[in-house]
């Protein structure tokens, strides 16, 4: 397994502990970058299923799958994609003055685990494409991702996607500062 796939699975398998910064899809949106241009797209991509509905379905060649995004692999377009059902820290408990509530770190490892699903952006070769930044999004925005689910050499499945459409921004307390 090579080092980029070694990467993105420690990336689902992590988020180890609350308070990290994950880098490169918070702040302002970036412009698009030539081969992630189409892959915004501008209307809803049809009908979709939760991370943990698509997981227990299999394999598919075509599907569409929602869910926040949980964490970005920086200078890639690989990211998480977490289960909508799965609440992110602070989001019913306003009190719960979570400084990042993206790492999901109020739930157990095995329950993030679960509930998640690593999403790569693919060039021609194969390969995830190597970019600054996801174009328009933000950690804990929810999305619809259409594309191929695959599973690895190791079991785990990998939604291979050729478009992402965002649904909605949550809106966060005031002193939560998004990762850069």
């Amino acid at each position: 397994m090579n080092s980029l796939r070694r990467l993105s699975l420690g990336v689902v398998l992590s988020f180890a502990a609350c308070g990290g910064e994950p880098k490169g899809a918070g702040g302002p949106p970036q412009p698009a970058a030539a081969p992630l241009a189409s892959f915004v797209l501008a209307t809803d991509p049809g009908e979709a299923i939760a991370v943990t509905a698509a997981k227990a379905a299999g394999v598919a060649d075509k599907v569409v799958v929602t869910g926040r995004v949980a964490s970005v692999v920086k200078g890639f377009a690989v990211f998480t994609l977490m289960d909508a059902a799965l609440e992110y820290c602070g989001q019913v408990n306003k009190e719960d003055n979570c400084k990042t509530p993206w790492d999901y770190c109020c739930d157990s490892q095995e329950k993030r685990t679960a509930h998640s699903l690593l999403v790569e952006v693919r060039d021609g070769t194969g390969q995830p494409i190597a970019t600054p930044a996801l174009p328009d999004t933000r950690l804990l925005d929810l999305v619809e991702v259409r594309g191929k689910l695959q599973k690895d050499d190791h079991g785990n499945f990998v939604l291979v996607a050729d478009g992402m459409f965002r649904v909605q921004r949550p809106d966060l307390p005031a002193d939560v500062k998004w990762p850069q």
